[in-house]
């Protein structure tokens, strides 16, 4: 009896755990992408484009430098603002799913 116990526990365990992970990773990837925002949206530089730019070449040009502008301190910022929120949650009885 014992050991079926043990496993139940032990997967109840993995699922929490599972779920922390889950809610880790998907808090810090949009952080990330509000994090992002501002320079996705044109606020702060500008980029000098050829008359014969496309709205769309425009808008994959924003997005990617939005993107990719300063992605180390955005990186390092959305993991510990995530970090934090999960533990948060983690510590409360909320749930994400």
């Amino acid at each position: 009896m014992s050991n079926k116990w043990g496993a139940l526990e032990c997967l109840e365990e993995w699922r929490f755990n599972t779920l922390s992970i889950k809610t880790f990773l998907l808090s810090s990837i949009v952080i990330y992408i509000m994090i992002s925002l501002p320079t996705m949206l044109g606020i702060g530089y500008v980029i000098d484009w050829v008359p014969e730019t496309t709205e769309l070449q425009k808008f994959k040009g924003y997005v990617m430098e939005g993107l990719t502008n300063n992605y180390l301190i955005k990186i390092v910022i959305s993991i510990i603002i995530g970090a934090i929120f999960s533990f948060f949650l983690q510590n409360s009885n909320y749930k994400l799913d």
